[in-house]
């Protein structure tokens, strides 16, 4: 039964992961086509250039997000068993 709570926060992570890669899918296409639909008076590749700069800003949150999930819930679990 301890190994199995141990492994809490590796489960609280999958679902995190889960989590985005269901919904975030729909709201990264809602916020590119709206986007896209802002910025068509401009040229193309300035729409893409914001669009891809929004893209990577929000992977680049999904990554910060989950390394601090990371080290607060594994550090949190190593002061337990200490």
């Amino acid at each position: 039964m301890s190994k199995l709570l141990s492994l809490k926060p590796l489960i609280l992570l999958i679902l995190f992961n889960y989590v985005v890669i269901i919904f975030g899918s729909y709201v990264f296409y809602t916020i590119q086509v709206n986007i896209e639909r802002t910025l068509r008076p401009l040229p193309r590749l300035l729409v893409g250039f914001v669009q891809a700069a929004v893209g990577l800003i929000l992977i680049l949150l999904w990554i910060f997000v989950w390394l601090s999930m990371y080290k607060h819930l594994f550090t949190r679990e190593i002061r337990k068993n200490t």
